[in-house]
């Protein structure tokens, strides 16, 4: 089933724009911000309403087609795909760029913490923040 299918599922219309939003998300490799992809969306339908791409990506985390990070000031979002863990982020605050870890024992630790004090988790977001190799490289 096609993942959009989720939205007419929930008795919603899959319109045109809701269609291009996705696509650009699936499409950006890795995190993008609602700028990032309204800059995207502009170049094949000029005019494209930045308001249509936020209430988008407000509907894909919603409906789980989609997942909101606070990557420094700014939220990015990623498509979730089959088969996509939880994964974590890293920020290099000189740079900007952000890489995906995975680290199981860290989501396992923190069920296994929650659970024992009857919390209902719906999601566990880490974001570290430093410098990747390559700016710790100039900055030594």
């Amino acid at each position: 089933m096609d993942a959009l299918e989720a939205i007419r599922d929930k008795g919603l219309r899959l319109t045109p724009q809701r269609r291009l939003v996705y696509a650009a998300l699936a499409e950006h490799a890795g995190h993008a911000t609602a700028d990032q992809l309204c800059s995207a969306i502009s170049l094949k339908v000029p005019g494209f309403q930045r308001t249509t791409v936020y209430r988008t990506l407000d509907l894909l985390v919603e409906l789980g087609l989609a997942r909101r990070v606070q990557l420094g000031h700014a939220s990015a979002y990623e498509a979730v795909r089959d088969g996509s863990e939880l994964h974590q982020h890293l920020v290099c605050e000189v740079c900007g760029s952000t890489t995906d870890i995975w680290v199981p024992q860290l989501l396992d630790g923190v069920r296994t913490a929650t659970s024992q004090i009857g919390f209902e988790l719906d999601q566990v977001e880490l974001v570290g923040h430093g410098r990747c190799r390559a700016c710790a490289r100039q900055l030594a």
